[in-house]
């Protein structure tokens, strides 16, 4: 259950922002950033997704980060920064595979306790005062402290995800981007498994382990709010008058 990359869009100390995401599978991220020193970040972020529990096929859990992370502005244009922390999930998916011509499906119901760390990378190029657009590499390692199958352990203690994304961004509204509080973001975003091949042939996995190994992809629409956009237009224009 990747969470997406994070690419805050913070430029200087005292901003943060607050951004709400929604996945296509009705899944939800809410994530706060805040910048309390020239290039410093502090970051959380929380993720859930509620499935019906009487479906045969079901997909939820829920998620969170916590990460610290630097930003670096070249020009006006170019932004790019840096984060890393950890966090702990919580997810289970049931489903049924094969047996669509010949036999019977194969029953998986997979319940996964994990703990993860992460690093991530990320540029962002402002085109203009409205439009931005940009990428983002994370890495992610998965430490399962329970990870079962039909109530079954699955051979799996851990494995490390590569995990890019790309963003667009349109900041509403008139004038100066710093002064604009509010931002749209649509996102699209692949978790890929290390060392894992598809195709291999030479290797032999335990049960239910491909299933856990294989590529997810995602896509994401967003809002962000920038409170210190906001805070800085209720201010008096005092301009020695």
């Amino acid at each position: 259950m990747p969470m997406q990359c994070a690419a805050p869009q913070i430029t200087d100390k005292n901003q943060g922002e607050v951004t709400a995401s929604s996945y296509f599978n009705g899944r939800y991220d809410l994530a706060g950033t805040y910048s309390p020193v020239n290039h410093l970040l502090v970051r959380a972020a929380y993720s859930n997704l509620r499935g019906n529990g009487k479906d045969t096929t079901y997909y939820r859990g829920h998620q969170y980060d916590l990460g610290v992370g630097t930003y670096w502005r070249l020009g006006d244009e170019c932004l790019l920064g840096g984060l890393g922390g950890f966090g702990q999930a919580q997810s289970a998916a049931g489903y049924s595979d094969g047996g669509f011509f010949f036999g019977r499906p194969t029953r998986h119901e997979f319940d996964a306790r994990y703990n993860k760390v992460f690093g991530e990378v990320y540029g962002t190029f402002q085109t203009s005062e409205t439009v931005s657009f940009g990428v983002a590499y994370r890495v992610t390692q998965v430490n399962f402290t329970t990870l079962t199958d039909l109530g079954t352990a699955v051979d799996l203690p851990r494995m490390t995800r590569s995990e890019p994304m790309a963003f667009f961004r349109v900041r509403l509204g008139d004038g100066p981007t710093e002064d604009r509080p509010v931002q749209l973001q649509a996102a699209w975003g692949l978790s890929d498994t290390f060392g894992y091949n598809a195709k291999a042939t030479n290797v032999i996995y335990p049960p239910g382990v491909v299933d856990l190994k294989q590529s997810r992809s995602y896509a994401t629409l967003g809002i962000t709010l920038f409170p210190h956009c906001l805070f800085r237009k209720a201010q008096p224009d005092s301009g020695g008058r």
